[in-house]
Formats: C-alpha cells, sequence, structure tokens
C-alpha cells in the first residue's frame, strides 16, 4: 500500500453491545448521511496532517471532532472521536454523534470522554462503521 493513507472508521460498541453510533446515523435524514458519507470519504484518502478546521478539529486528551454541514438544510453535525484502537494506523473511532446546535457542545464533549475513557479501559469495544 505504499505511504497511502485509507482511514478504517469504527464505532463505539457498549459493553452490553449497543451500537450508539452506528444507530444515531442510521436514524438521520438521507441528505445528513449523504453529507457524513462525502466528509468522512473525503478524510480516507488524506494524511493525518491535511485533516484540518473546519472539518476536522482536534480538541485535547486525545479527543477531536469532525464537522459536517448540510447544504441547504443549513444544518451542522459534529462527530466526536479519537484515533482508536492506538496501535492501528490510519484508524479513528466515532464516539458521539450530536447536531450542533451550541457553540460549546459540552453534555457532547462529555459523553464522547466518558466512552474514550470506556474503550481505554477495556469496558467497551468498536464495530466497523457501516456507512
Amino acid at each position: 500500500m505504499g505511504d497511502e493513507a485509507s482511514w478504517t472508521f469504527y464505532g463505539f460498541r457498549t459493553g452490553g453491545g449497543g451500537r450508539i453510533v452506528q444507530a444515531w446515523f442510521d436514524d438521520l435524514s438521507d441528505a445528513e448521511k449523504d453529507e457524513i458519507r462525502d466528509t468522512l470519504g473525503y478524510l480516507q484518502q488524506l494524511h493525518l496532517s491535511e485533516w484540518k478546521y473546519p472539518r476536522f478539529e482536534p480538541l485535547g486528551n486525545g479527543l477531536s471532532e469532525i464537522r459536517f454541514k448540510v447544504g441547504a438544510l443549513n444544518i451542522w453535525i459534529r462527530i466526536y472521536g479519537m484515533f482508536w484502537p492506538p496501535k492501528e494506523r490510519f484508524s479513528y473511532t466515532l464516539l458521539h454523534g450530536s447536531g450542533k446546535k451550541a457553540k460549546n457542545d459540552r453534555r457532547g464533549k462529555k459523553e464522547a470522554t466518558r466512552r474514550k475513557r470506556l474503550l481505554e479501559n477495556n469496558e467497551a469495544t468498536i464495530h466497523e462503521f457501516e456507512f
């Protein structure tokens, strides 16, 4: 594969097997899903150094967000995530998805941080995300 980037996206899975982010994604409108597919498909082919604002922003403590704007609907969506599993190159795990209603989504960040901790403590797992 050489030096080409080809990211794999995973979703958070609870200790009980719930695929929370997958369920959230599956319930979105077709336009919202299409925008997420397009943006992640674009990022999938880039090296991390090319993941930049406004699509991507590191938030600190290993947490980051990917943002999506749904065209004519003028809706902003964000997905919080982390580079996980740690030993797998070009892998990113989606921890929490939400609509961007507030300038600073404290509740979403807090939930993503909680899920990040569960993964790090082996109290949750991941699954390959289905777009």
